[in-house]
Formats: structure tokens, sequence, C-alpha cells
């Protein structure tokens, strides 16, 4: 398999030099993948798919401009609105 994938100026300057570059990023991606293997594992399919809608769901924030901590406060008064009801 071959991987194309651009690199940032700033991250190509700290790489140059490195001689076994191509070894570091193998053994990376290889890690990268025994760990996707044990998270497979460890979650269930529903789990994961929760997450990458959560994660969707905070890039789409982000794009909008959303504060975070704006968007947190608004959680925990909705939070603990339902605490005190139950």
């Amino acid at each position: 398999m071959s991987i194309t994938f651009d690199i940032p100026p700033d991250v190509q300057a700290g790489l140059e030099g490195i001689s076994d570059l191509n070894l570091r990023v193998a053994l990376y991606l290889r890690l990268e993948a025994q760990l996707e293997a044990v998270r497979r594992q460890r979650h269930s399919t529903q789990a994961r798919d929760i997450v990458a809608a959560a994660v969707s769901k905070v890039e789409a924030d982000r794009v909008a401009g959303t504060d975070p901590d704006k968007a947190f406060d608004e959680f925990r008064r909705l939070h603990q609105s339902i605490t005190e009801r139950l």
C-alpha cells in the first residue's frame, strides 16, 4: 500500500535530516493499526458510531463558530435542571 498526504511546511522543516523517517512512519502506522484492532474488540459498533457522531457534531459546531465554553455552560444548566426534577 502506498499513501500520499500533504505535510505542512512547518512540519517539513522539522523532518529534514531524519534518515529513517520511512521506518518511523511505518512503525507508527503499525502501532496505530494494532490500537485500532484493540478498540474494535473493546468497543461495540454502536459505541464507535456514537463517538463518530459526537466528533462530527463538535466539528460542525466549531465550523459554525459555536463557543465551547458557552455550550458547556448550557449543558450544565440543562443537566442541573433535569437532575433537580428527579
